[in-house]
């Protein structure tokens, strides 16, 4: 192996951990923390971290974390093989001569976890390590635990319902919420295994095998308006308030084909009030708009950019329902209903 080589396409080679160089940056890109969030307040919702976009070194200002092209491939959970193959493929380094091409992949570290993220297209062809016997046992523990348990953020704990979650098909396994990621069609692509409280682990590792996509999918949706939000967790709470949301797996994840899912909706994009989701939800804007799909951006507060987020925010109006709540959240002509249900029963 070398350095990084004349041409190498290190925007590519980040975009396929998950990691997304805006692209304005010239030489030095801000980017969020991707080798150790949890050391940082707030989980390094604003950038600590800059890449150097002509030849891939990294260095968070805020930790001290650094290395290279490899070390952060590492830290976004692949394997050494891994890291290696996917500089070989934007051209950070070359293969040996004599070297074969590989024809299947190793398991990530950390038990065949990986944090979410643009999966590698080799990465991809693994198949789902999980199957439905085993989501219908998460979901059984998941509907015997005493609700809510102690390992949710306390604003979840307000607006979380047990019951969305299982509607969701969501389950429970070691302190972790079980999300799965199903197809228009009900199969399930891929699963993530979400930790509400988190130290130094990653808060989501994704199934080794696992599609990322949208959450639950669109096609599964007959509200002819949708909010479209930043992660599972706030799409969980907005279901709990009776809102019908979708979720975004991340503020980096989100893939342009996907705006074609919601023809003849109406979209409310309501991402985190910080620099990365306002640019994100702009973006998702942008490619719903091409797409013919009529929607607006919601910011939930303006003045903030400490990364208050939906289920913040829910919470804090906890006694907002049926129209006003829709209304405040961008729902065209909202007409009054019942109230949803209050969050845990």
């Amino acid at each position: 192996m070398t350095g990084t080589l004349p041409g190498a396409d290190v925007r590519g080679f980040y975009l396929a951990l998950g990691i997304e160089l805006p692209g304005w940056a010239k030489r030095e890109a801000p980017v969020r923390c991707f080798a150790d969030p949890d050391a940082h307040a707030h989980g390094d919702r604003d950038p600590s971290c800059s890449v150097n976009v002509d030849s891939g070194p990294w260095h968070c200002w805020g930790c001290g974390a650094a290395g290279g092209a490899y070390d952060a491939a590492l830290a976004r959970g692949l394997s050494a093989r891994d890291a290696i193959d996917l500089m070989i493929a934007h051209g950070l380094a070359v293969r040996r001569p004599g070297r074969p091409e590989r024809t299947r992949v190793a398991a990530p570290k950390s038990g065949g976890e990986r944090p979410p993220g643009r999966v590698p297209a080799a990465m991809s062809r693994a198949a789902l390590d999980v199957d439905e016997r085993w989501l219908a046992e998460a979901r059984a523990r998941l509907a015997s635990l005493v609700w809510p348990p102690r390992v949710l953020r306390a604003k979840q704990a307000c607006v979380w319902s047990r019951a969305t979650l299982l509607e969701l098909g969501c389950g429970w396994e070691r302190g972790r919420v079980i999300i799965p990621i199903r197809d228009g069609h009900g199969g399930l692509r891929g699963l993530l295994r979400y930790a509400p409280s988190h130290e130094r682990a990653p808060k989501v590792l994704a199934a080794r095998g696992t599609r990322l996509g949208l959450v639950p999918h669109p096609c599964t949706e007959s509200s002819t308006w949708l909010l479209l939000v930043e992660g599972p967790p706030d799409m969980i709470s907005a279901r709990s308030r009776g809102l019908p949301a979708i979720a975004v797996p991340g503020d980096d994840a989100w893939e342009a084909q996907w705006a074609q899912l919601f023809a003849r909706r109406h979209v409310s994009v309501v991402f985190d009030c910080d620099r990365a989701g306002r640019e994100a939800a702009a973006r998702i804007a942008t490619d719903l708009k091409a797409a013919g799909v009529r929607g607006s951006v919601v910011d939930l507060a303006r003045s903030r950019a400490d990364g208050h987020d939906l289920t913040e925010w829910l919470a804090e109006r906890e006694s907002l329902g049926g129209p006003p709540l829709r209304r405040a959240l961008g729902e065209p002509g909202a007409r009054p209903r019942a109230r949803a249900p209050a969050a845990g029963h």
